[in-house]
């Protein structure tokens, strides 16, 4: 119960009605043995929180019509080449697992509004992130990044930024705030030293 809650306080929060045209016997979030054993186009979101997955299944791939995956807590460094197929995946948490890049499966979600890959350790956010047109919300919170590509820039349709978890320079700071004026962009505080 008290994942439909923060499922829908998020959609709020973002601003989105994407949640509410989904039946709502339908908008929780189902283990992957429990959707396997529904019918496959009924089942929306799935959580996968804290198997101790080295590799997403090959089950996943089936099921066509989600919007919500949680992978958060797991294993991962990469995902397979069918995640690109998920095209309705609005809610994706990838949070807390061993990724060093940015997976590029990601970047072929385009209905993708929030994107959770806090807590992993990337160096970088490529160009293929401005495929996301529809990302609101991206939390990136204690990565390693070093280097944010020039592209970054052009998803101005974000709402909230979280950078914190990493120290960057105040030149580094100055510049992605000043590229997201209407942005809620958080960082921690910054350091004096070179970019």
């Amino acid at each position: 119960m008290m994942k439909n809650a923060f499922a829908i306080g998020l959609l709020i929060i973002i601003g989105s009605s994407a949640w509410s045209q989904i039946p709502k016997d339908t908008n929780r979030y189902y283990t992957l043995s429990e959707a396997k054993n529904a019918f496959v186009d009924t089942i929306y979101a799935i959580d996968l929180y804290k198997e101790g997955l080295t590799e997403v299944p090959k089950e996943l791939e089936q099921f066509k019509n989600l919007k919500g995956l949680k992978l958060t807590k797991n294993k991962l460094e990469e995902l397979p080449e069918f995640f690109s197929n998920f095209n309705q995946l609005e809610f994706l948490y990838i949070d807390k697992n061993k990724f060093t890049h940015f997976p590029p499966e990601i970047f072929h979600l385009s209905s993708l509004l929030y994107l959770d890959i806090s807590r992993n350790k990337i160096g970088s956010i490529p160009a293929g992130i401005k495929n996301l047109t529809n990302l609101k919300y991206l939390d990136v919170w204690d990565n390693r990044f070093t280097k944010i590509d020039e592209s970054f820039a052009e998803l101005q349709q974000l709402e909230f930024i979280d950078f914190r978890g990493t120290t960057f320079a105040v030149s580094f700071v100055e510049k992605w705030t000043l590229a997201f004026p209407n942005t809620a962009v958080e960082f921690d505080n910054p350091c004096s030293c070179l970019d």
